[in-house]
C-alpha cells in the first residue's frame, strides 16, 4: 500500500509541475489495482469460509477488486502506456 501511495504522490507532483504524467499515473494505477487484487485474495484465504459471508467486508472487497483492474483503462492498456512512455523518454 505504501508503494502505491508513493507512486500516486509521484504522479501528482508531476501533474502539479505541469509535466506529462501519463506514465506515472499508469504505474500508480497498475500497481495499486494489482496490489488490491492480491490483498483481497489473501484476505479471503485468511478468513476462509467466513470470507464468503456478506456479514464481513472481505466478501465485498474480494468481489470488487477485479473490477479495479478493468475500470479507467485495463491493466493491459496501462502496461502498454508505461512501455511506450519508457521508450519515448529513454531512446536507445
Amino acid at each position: 500500500m505504501e508503494a502505491a501511495r508513493l507512486l500516486t504522490d509521484s504522479a501528482a507532483r508531476a501533474y502539479d509541475k505541469g509535466l506529462r504524467c501519463d506514465m506515472e499515473a499508469g504505474m500508480a494505477k497498475y500497481f495499486a489495482t494489482e496490489a488490491a487484487v492480491e490483498n483481497s485474495m489473501e484476505a479471503m484465504r485468511i478468513h476462509g469460509a467466513y470470507g464468503y459471508s456478506k456479514k464481513y467486508n472481505v466478501e465485498r472487497l474480494y468481489r470488487d477488486a477485479p473490477l479495479l483492474t478493468i475500470g479507467e483503462g485495463t491493466n493491459e492498456m496501462q502496461r502498454l502506456i508505461i512501455a511506450k512512455m519508457l521508450i519515448a523518454r529513454n531512446p536507445a
